[in-house]
């Protein structure tokens, strides 16, 4: 147990009281600048442009999107633009010169000039390609013609620049792959017997607990196939935040060395979801990441020749036999055959007689590895329904070690972080998927070298961040799901030493992520509420409005967002019941002609929706209400058969 300090002692002092401390404290002290502090007084001062959910705010990291050329009225360009044809390739060219604009990006056929990205992506895209990274362009179409102005949209996509192995040969290339997933971390026992019997191409299932490696355990060899041989791998998470968390810290860890990685889900915008159709349809992937929901919609997509893969993996392998909400989860097997039979690899830390029975049933599994490690330097430690989280935290902080505190939101992560910084000083930051990629990477490694101790983050943090030394994780939100709880949890303590999992989150958290969970996935009624004032609102069967100001029109309550409507409106396209397009004047949805009821049930975006609100409803009834000493049996150790050995 962690020793008890003087605040544990005496009563927290008032709010006055802690701000005369201070204030007395700081007499006299100059700000003694640590090696984070400048870089912590920047990040801090762009809080609000990393919150910024404006269109572009996100482009520099996208892998491609849709746009239109600018500026193609002028020197003569209109008899050019008109005679291109969709698919043709075409050049962007970084003009940090130009007078009006520094990070203007022209558009060239050739060496003919057509135009310019527009300047807001422009200043997005800018930084990436002054940094050595490239962007393609296509034509996809030609508008306008006879009294109007020619325009041309275009597909930009991003490539990235690959970085050479180390040395030559199988040996040096797979080194080369466990340096940037591990660093220069050895191998667990449990995760070199997996990845053994994956290398010979056997049916695998292992069991090992949270924070034990069982990502490594498909991610090495997922990766090296791909280098070596050209083998495609599938990866099922239960939920797409997951799905794509993963992703994030796929893209940064292997693209470098020239692996494809996308994702897959209902809730990716247009453009990506474009690109990576294109990419199923031409085989031109190495990873997915994905959900059993859209595995199941789009199956003959992933059958087809080219994008037919090698493994599927199936993560949290027990929703198979155990989760009956999730229908798409007990198809799995049926996809696998219809795919092909391509060898399987499921791993869980859940597994009982006749749940592992029943996974070995499914996918025909015939080797597997059990890791029944307890990691007993965990503690969880009760405080589910503080009133004031912030000074618990502050209170409770190992003074020497490191901390993680989870939030639910980038809003909420950045105010937590602002307020422990004002008590701890230059060693606390945020992080959250809204922050830029190189301060995310400086914020991690300002925490690896213990400059900054505490990250007050989304989950956004630590898939892919190894860190041995965490002393605390604080919880500070209710979770979605028990994969996101035991993983989180499973962050601290990693070293073996002791560890802290504090529960701050409550009952009142619940309503929270209702509310987030619908805005996200809108319900049944909720589709039929938005359809009805939609077309309402239709000129001639046809809107030309932003997402934020439709719903602001329709007026159904603060449930339903922008973003609300971008499911709704996907959904509905989906379903046949409007188009999305983009003309002349901009982009437009325009209401089809429908005969007879329509199943809008019937697409992944739907389905992924169900899923998550069931897997919260079932998880809320474990964890608000299980005493901390159940918890931490969940976190601290795997769930295995009686009688089996632990390898075969």
């Amino acid at each position: 147990m962690k020793p008890r300090t003087r605040a544990d002692a005496l009563p927290p002092p008032t709010a006055s009281e802690a701000a005369f401390e201070r204030l007395i404290g700081s007499f006299g002290k100059p700000r003694v600048e640590s090696p984070a502090a400048a870089f912590l007084d920047e990040l801090y001062a762009k809080r609000d442009e990393f919150l910024d959910r404006d269109p572009y705010a996100s482009i520099g990291d996208s892998f491609g999107f849709n746009t239109k050329i600018v500026g193609v009225t002028f020197e003569g360009r209109q008899d050019l633009i008109a005679g291109l044809q969709p698919g043709q390739e075409l050049e962007l060219v970084r003009q940090p010169d130009n007078a009006f604009d520094p990070n203007a990006v022209a558009v060239h056929f050739g060496r003919l000039q057509l135009g310019f990205v527009r300047k807001p992506i422009a200043a997005r895209i800018a930084p990436n390609i002054d940094a050595g990274e490239r962007y393609r362009a296509e034509v996809r179409h030609v508008t306008g013609g006879g009294t109007r102005s020619v325009g041309v949209n275009i597909w930009v996509s991003r490539e990235r620049a690959t970085i050479a192995p180390a040395q030559t040969g199988v040996r040096a290339l797979a080194a080369d792959v466990q340096g940037a997933l591990l660093g220069d971390r050895p191998l667990r026992d449990a995760q070199r017997a997996v990845i053994e019997r994956v290398a010979a191409g056997k049916n695998t299932l292992a069991v090992m607990g949270t924070g034990r490696g069982k990502s490594l355990c498909f991610q090495l060899p997922a990766a090296t196939g791909a280098l070596e041989r050209g083998t495609k791998t599938v990866v099922l998470y239960p939920l797409r935040a997951l799905a794509n968390d993963q992703y994030e810290a796929l893209v940064r860890r292997l693209e470098p060395l020239g692996v494809r990685i996308l994702r897959a889900n209902g809730a990716i915008d247009t453009g990506e979801r474009a690109a990576l159709m294109d990419a199923l349809e031409t085989g031109a992937w190495d990873i997915i990441c994905t959900t059993p929901e859209f595995m199941h919609f789009h199956a003959d997509r992933f059958a087809n020749e080219h994008s037919r893969p090698s493994l599927v993996v199936v993560d949290e392998a027990h929703h198979l036999i155990e989760s009956t909400h999730r229908p798409a989860y007990r198809r799995v097997p049926d996809v696998v055959r219809k795919l092909g039979s391509p060898q399987v690899l499921a791993l869980t830390a859940t597994a009982g007689d006749d749940v592992f029975a029943g996974i070995r049933r499914e996918l025909e599994i015939e080797a597997w590895v059990i890791d029944p490690t307890i990691r007993e330097n965990l503690t969880v430690t009760e405080a589910r329904g503080v009133t004031n989280k912030v000074d618990y935290i502050r209170r409770n902080i190992d003074p020497e070690g490191k901390a993680i505190v989870y939030c639910n939101s980038r809003s909420e992560a950045t105010k937590v972080a602002e307020k422990l910084r004002t008590n701890l000083g230059d060693i606390v930051a945020f992080y959250h998927a809204g922050v830029g990629s190189a301060e995310r990477l400086q914020v991690e490694q300002f925490f690896r070298a213990g400059t900054i101790r505490v990250i007050v983050a989304t989950s956004a943090f630590g898939e892919g961040v190894d860190l041995p030394d965490v002393r605390d994780v604080f919880l500070y939100h209710l979770n979605f799901d028990h994969t996101e709880f035991n993983q989180q949890s499973g962050r601290a303590g990693r070293d073996g030493e002791a560890a802290h999992i504090h529960l701050l989150f409550g009952e009142r958290d619940r309503n929270i992520n209702d509310f987030i969970l619908e805005r996200d996935a809108p319900t049944l009624h909720t589709l039929r509420n938005i359809y009805r004032e939609m077309k309402k609102i239709a000129a001639v069967g046809t809107i030309r409005m932003t997402y934020a100001d439709i719903a602001s029109a329709i007026d159904l309550g603060d449930k339903v967002a922008d973003k609300t409507i971008g499911s709704a409106v996907r959904i509905f396209a989906d379903a046949g019941l409007l188009e999305l397009g983009e003309d002349d004047d901009g982009r437009y949805v325009r209401f089809l002609e429908v005969d007879g009821k329509v199943d809008l049930t019937q697409n992944e975006l739907f389905a992924e929706g169900e899923a998550e609100r069931e897997s919260f409803k079932a998880f809320c009834e474990l964890v608000l209400k299980a005493q901390p000493e159940v918890l931490q049996t969940i976190i601290n150790r795997p769930i295995y058969p009686s009688n089996v050995p632990h390898l075969r």
